[in-house]
């Protein structure tokens, strides 16, 4: 079988293959019901040294704890896009830094209008993988950051959006986070958005960890932006506001020594976590 080399990818594009592995390793394991069966096959169609992705034992991060942090990130979001699918089986979803996520073809209601957005590189890389072809499933060649997308998407989609961002504004600076919500609330109030953050005062703490892993998988992603306090949201834009959040760590014991010692519980579950925001009028 012809393989897609996974050096097409280039720096924070590569990082797409971390979500990859780990729903594929949880797929396989046969622990649980979860199954990705697209995503075993992307898999399989990557030429990749995947060892390269498993934990790193020198830095203290157990291979068990950073899989049971991926498998919670992965069962949320399915778990609260699902239920964004009961309130509205005719709305859209917008993945915003899709990478090769599957969710679509887990969770389609055969109603649902979804569309993956990302870098062209991405787009291209994904159309290679021979994804099965849907009406209802589009992918989108573009920036998170550019103007033009979000009032093609506006004229296009009708009723309730919901927007999911897993695994990419940390990557983003602050002033990016700003014109980004900013956009949104400007062009989809009513409508909500799931994403993915991390505590930026644990960001120095994550150093040592991020650039042995970093190094070993040739990446230039580099954290810039999260939240402490998830309600801090509403500082980027006034119109964004907090409804809830899910914590991803129920304690310190899946991180690297290190950072766990310097955690009490309580900043352990602020450590990463989900956050649900709604873009008021």
């Amino acid at each position: 079988m012809h393989q897609v080399q996974a050096d097409d990818l280039e720096g924070v594009s590569k990082t797409l293959l971390i979500p990859l592995h780990y729903r594929v390793l949880e797929s396989r394991s046969g622990s649980s019901s979860f199954k990705d069966e697209l995503g075993e096959r992307f898999h399989d169609a990557i030429a990749c040294d995947w060892g390269e992705f498993d934990a790193d034992p020198a830095q203290g991060l157990k291979a068990a704890g950073i899989t049971g942090v991926m498998n919670r990130r992965f069962a949320i979001f399915d778990e609260q896009v699902g239920n964004f699918l009961e309130r509205a089986p005719d709305g859209c979803v917008v993945n915003l830094g899709a990478g090769l996520d599957t969710r679509f073809h887990r969770l389609d209601n055969g109603r649902v209008d979804w569309i993956e957005l990302d870098l062209p590189g991405v787009i291209a890389f994904r159309r290679k993988l021979g994804e099965p072809v849907c009406a209802r499933h589009r992918l989108v060649a573009a920036s998170v950051l550019d103007d033009g997308w979000a009032a093609e998407i506006q004229r296009q989609a009708h009723g309730q959006i919901l927007f999911v961002a897993e695994g990419l504004f940390m990557y983003f600076t602050e002033e990016e986070h700003r014109k980004l919500f900013t956009c949104l609330a400007d062009h989809f109030p009513g409508q909500e958005m799931l994403f993915h953050t991390i505590a930026p005062s644990l960001f120095q703490a994550f150093v040592q960890y991020r650039l042995s892993f970093a190094s070993r998988l040739s990446l230039n992603a580099e954290m810039q932006w999260g939240l402490d306090d998830s309600r801090q949201v509403s500082a980027l834009d006034p119109r964004v506001a907090f409804v809830r959040e899910f914590p991803l760590l129920d304690g310190s014991d899946q991180l690297p020594e290190p950072i766990r010692l310097a955690l009490s519980p309580a900043m352990a579950r602020q450590a990463m976590k989900i956050v649900q925001v709604r873009f008021r009028a």
